[in-house]
C-alpha cells in the first residue's frame, strides 16, 4: 500500500515536483464547479498536466452503494455505466489513506484482485490498472474520490507525479465545500422555485434602490398587464398614489424585519391584487453592491390554482365542512375571512381547525398549509 511517498525517493527532488501549469490546474479546478457540468473542464485539464489518458472524479455519500456522481471526461460512456452498476460497491480500490495518494498495484493486491472475477474483467477494459488514487473524505459525510488512469502504452508513473497530484488535496478540500454548498443551495432553490410556481405567486427581487434584479414568469404575466401595477424602467409602479407612498416608504427600510401587506384594486375590474413585501435579508456586502434587498410577492385570486374540497374530503378523510375550511385556509384565506366565507363565527373555524389537526395529523395552520400543497397537482383545479 502507498499511504505517501517513498522514503528513498530524495527529498530535494520531491519537493520541487508540481505540474508545470500548476496555477492553470488549480483555476480549471474552482472555475469548473460554476460550469453547466461542474468539474469535467478540471478533469480534462488536471489529465493533461499529468499526462494521463484519463481523469475520473467520482463524488459518493460515504456508505452509498451508488455514486452520486462519476465524471470520466473523453472515456467510453458505456464503461462509466457498467462501473456503476456493477463494480462500484465492489470496488477493491477504495478506502484509500485519506488525503494521500496511492497507486492500485501496491494497495489491491494479486490475491485480493483474483478473487474479484468482474473488477478484473473490468480492468481489462480500460487495458490498464497504471493507476493513481486519491480520496477526500468531508466530515458531511461526501466523498471525493480521484483517479488518474495511464494506458498501457504509457509509460508507469513516477514518485514525482503522487507529490504533484497530492498538492492538489487542499484546493480539492476547499473545492468539495464549496461544490456541497452550492449543490445544496441550488437544490433548496429549485424546492422553493418549485413549491412557489405551484400556488401561482410571482416573485419579484430589489436591490436597495427599489430596482428589480429578478422575478419569475409569474410576475412577469402579472406586471405586463399593467392592471393597477406594472414594470417601468426596472421600477415597480402601482396606480394608486397612496398605495404607492406606502410601498416606497417600505423599500426605504429595507432593514425593517416586518411585511407590508397591500391589496391593489385593478382597473379591469378583476379582483384585487395581493401584494406583500419584505426584506430580503441578504448579507451587507451584497445590499451595499447592489445585492437582493426587498422581496415582493404577488398573488392573484382570479389566476391562482383552487384548492378542491372533494379531494382534500376523500385524502384526509375530513368532512364536507372541514374539507371546505382546510381548502380556504390552504388556498391563504385568514380565520376571518374562511368564517365569513362559511357564515360562521372564528370560534366554530377553530373548532373545525382542532378537528382537521387531529385527523391530519399536524399541529399548526403552517404544517396543514404544507401538507395539501405537498400533495398538488392532484388537489388543485383552475379558477373560474
Amino acid at each position: 500500500m502507498i499511504g505517501h511517498l517513498s522514503e528513498s525517493v530524495d527529498a530535494t527532488a520531491i519537493g520541487s515536483a508540481h505540474y508545470a501549469d500548476a496555477d492553470d490546474v488549480v483555476v480549471a479546478l474552482f472555475a469548473s464547479l460554476l460550469d453547466d457540468a461542474p468539474w469535467s473542464a478540471f478533469l480534462e485539464r488536471l489529465a493533461t498536466a499529468a499526462s494521463a489518458a484519463w481523469a475520473t472524479l467520482i463524488l459518493t455519500p460515504r456508505a452509498g452503494d451508488q455514486p452520486g456522481m462519476i465524471l470520466t471526461p473523453g472515456a467510453d460512456p458505456g464503461i462509466g455505466l457498467d462501473y456503476t452498476r456493477r463494480l462500484f460497491a465492489n470496488d477493491p480500490f477504495t478506502g484509500l489513506p485519506e488525503g494521500k495518494v496511492s497507486h492500485f498495484r501496491e494497495f489491491v493486491s494479486a490475491a485480493a484482485l483474483d478473487r474479484n472475477v468482474a473488477y478484473r474483467e473490468f480492468l481489462s477494459q480500460t487495458s490498464s490498472d497504471e493507476v493513481l488514487g486519491l480520496d477526500i473524505r468531508e466530515a458531511g459525510g461526501l466523498e471525493l474520490r480521484l483517479r488518474l488512469t495511464r494506458a498501457a502504452d504509457q509509460p508507469p508513473f513516477e514518485p514525482s507525479d503522487y507529490q504533484r497530484l497530492e498538492q492538489l488535496v487542499p484546493h480539492l478540500r476547499t473545492a468539495l465545500k464549496l461544490f456541497d454548498r452550492l449543490a445544496t443551495g441550488e437544490t433548496e432553490r429549485g424546492i422553493y422555485a418549485g413549491a412557489v410556481a405551484q400556488m401561482a405567486v410571482g416573485v419579484v427581487i430589489l436591490d436597495w434602490r427599489g430596482k428589480v434584479i429578478r422575478l419569475n414568469a409569474r410576475a412577469s404575466e402579472i406586471l405586463a398587464e399593467c392592471d393597477g401595477i406594472a414594470l417601468r424602467n426596472a421600477t415597480i409602479r402601482i396606480d394608486d398614489n397612496e398605495l404607492a407612498r406606502q410601498l416606497h416608504a417600505r423599500l426605504l427600510h429595507t432593514d425593517d424585519a416586518g411585511l407590508l401587506t397591500l391589496r391593489i384594486p385593478r382597473p379591469s375590474g378583476h379582483g384585487d391584487l395581493l401584494l406583500i413585501a419584505g426584506s430580503a435579508n441578504a448579507p451587507d456586502y451584497l445590499v451595499a453592491g447592489g445585492g437582493p434587498a426587498t422581496v415582493l410577492f404577488l398573488n392573484d385570486p382570479v389566476r391562482s390554482p383552487r384548492i378542491s374540497a372533494d379531494a382534500l374530503r376523500d385524502l384526509l378523510g375530513l368532512t364536507q365542512s372541514e374539507a371546505g375550511i382546510a381548502a380556504n385556509i390552504a388556498s391563504g384565506l385568514s380565520l376571518a375571512d374562511v368564517a365569513a366565507h362559511h357564515g360562521i363565527s372564528p370560534n366554530t373555524v377553530r373548532a373545525h381547525l382542532r378537528a382537521i389537526f387531529n385527523k391530519t395529523g399536524v399541529k399548526r395552520q403552517s404544517q396543514l398549509v404544507h401538507l395539501v400543497h405537498h400533495s398538488l397537482p392532484g388537489l388543485t383545479r383552475p379558477a373560474d
